[in-house]
């Protein structure tokens, strides 16, 4: 082809069509500007082809990683919800009157709220989006902003779950230690045969007696409530950040 060009070049300069000549170079350059643009139409096509298929290769992962998030947060809040409505029973229990019914009661609620549960959100296939730039190809800008945004937020709540777990651990477990009798409780209420101890004291009407037991258990409420509020506003940004995914994967197809 490039021969068949440089023919008709030659046969207009030997004829002396000088005029013609110009507009047939001027013809050709247009013509191969024109091959060339052309050229990187396609070639964009095909990037932007490329580019789509892996935005929604990484947005369905993405989408299963949030969910699973959605259902971690789910069984955190039970959890915490279970912990706040046993430390606010525990309150109750100090304006009752003392009687077997209670005191038993209280093995249970202490149970239920003696163990902090710390929950690592799943955070892989983001990680990968913003180390890799995966997360620059998404086409929302409030949706790329919320995913730039959720590693802080999953790491202050997280922040809040050690203070809580350093309380349970250091402060309140310590206190039990030395006030409480465990293995009556654990005896009833866990999975182990431990039998039954042998010392008779009273621990759990002392309790309800002790005023430093009832300032750990209001801590507790009051903790469980920050923890509360925190998990709930994290799992709804979850779920805007899925229903945010879910439009960009549509748009995608």
């Amino acid at each position: 082809m490039i021969k068949f060009f440089r023919k008709i070049r030659q046969n207009l300069l030997s004829e002396g069509k000088t005029g013609k000549y110009l507009k047939y170079a001027i013809g050709e350059i247009i013509l191969v500007v024109i091959g060339i643009l052309i050229a990187l139409q396609i070639n964009n096509w095909n990037n932007n082809r490329t580019n789509t298929i892996e935005s929604n290769e990484f947005n369905k992962r993405l989408l299963a990683e949030v969910n699973g998030n959605i259902d971690l947060a789910i069984d955190k809040i039970e959890i915490i919800k279970s912990t706040l409505n046993s430390s606010k029973k525990i309150l109750d229990l100090f304006n009752e009157p003392s009687n077997d019914k209670n005191l038993k009661s209280l093995d249970s609620l202490i149970y239920n709220i003696i163990e902090g549960v710390e929950i690592e959100f799943l955070a892989g296939t983001l990680s990968e989006g913003l180390n890799t730039g995966k997360v620059a190809l998404i086409e929302s800008d409030i949706l790329k902003s919320k995913l730039y945004g959720l590693p802080a937020n999953i790491e202050y709540v997280g922040k809040w779950d050690n203070n809580f777990s350093t309380y349970l651990y250091e402060i309140f477990q310590p206190f039990l230690y030395k006030n409480f009798n465990y293995r009556k409780m654990d005896n009833v209420y866990s999975n182990y045969d431990v039998g039954p101890s042998k010392f008779k004291n009273q621990h759990n009407k002392a309790l309800l007696e002790n005023e430093q037991f009832e300032n750990l258990i209001n801590n507790q409420f009051f903790q469980s409530n920050s923890q509360l509020e925190f998990h709930t506003n994290l799992k709804n940004e979850f779920e805007t950040i899925k229903k945010l995914i879910e439009v960009e994967l549509e748009i995608g197809k």
